[in-house]
């Protein structure tokens, strides 16, 4: 009898650790963070601007990540300021579509060129107040924003250099809230470097 219990019980160890290893993979695929200088900070939300087509170009839609520390206010459908002190991440991208991102590798663009699949500015901040404008912030120099999306949900990898030659890696899944408004509106949330 004892004999038969073990085929059981094998196959029983084999199937908890087969669910644990997807349980892992699938919460680190979820979690929503940046990692910068060997320390990882947490997002919470995230936002697209649309700033219109640049010239012939691609659309100019800015991708804002943030942590939960920062408080977007709204007036008439936009943003009209942030306050807190939190950490994020800001890409000014450029795509095909005009009411979203696409699918694709966005690549930094240091000419600005406004191309389809380029971004030409980014910010990471940390800390950062956003009222008093103080904290420690760093352009974003190089590397690439990855976009995948299933409906209103976005999955966005990050592979990036700061000014300081620092590397950004990050993660977010999620919806993002999406505004639509010309460029003559000043972005409401904008990192100052040092």
């Amino acid at each position: 009898m004892k004999n038969l219990f073990k085929p059981f019980i094998s196959v029983l160890i084999i199937s908890l650790f087969i669910a644990g290893c997807k349980k892992d993979k699938n919460d680190e695929s979820s979690k929503k963070y940046f990692k910068y200088d060997n320390t990882e900070y947490s997002l919470s939300k995230g936002f697209l601007e649309n700033w219109g087509k640049y010239g012939d170009q691609g659309y100019n839609i800015d991708l804002s990540l943030l942590s939960s520390d920062f408080i977007i206010h709204e007036s008439n459908g936009e943003v009209d300021s942030v306050s807190g002190t939190g950490d994020g991440l800001i890409f000014e991208i450029f795509t095909s579509l005009p009411g979203k991102l696409d699918v694709k590798d966005y690549l930094y663009d240091e000419t600005g060129s406004g191309a389809d699949g380029t971004f030409d500015w980014g910010m990471i901040a940390i800390d950062y107040n956003a009222i008093a404008q103080t904290g420690s912030s760093f352009e974003i120099t190089g590397g690439k924003v990855s976009v995948t999306s299933n409906g209103n949900t976005y999955e966005i990898t990050i592979n990036c250099t700061a000014s300081n030659g620092k590397t950004i890696t990050g993660h977010y899944q999620g919806s993002l809230k999406y505004y639509n408004y010309d460029k003559k509106k000043k972005s409401a949330l904008r990192f100052l470097t040092k």
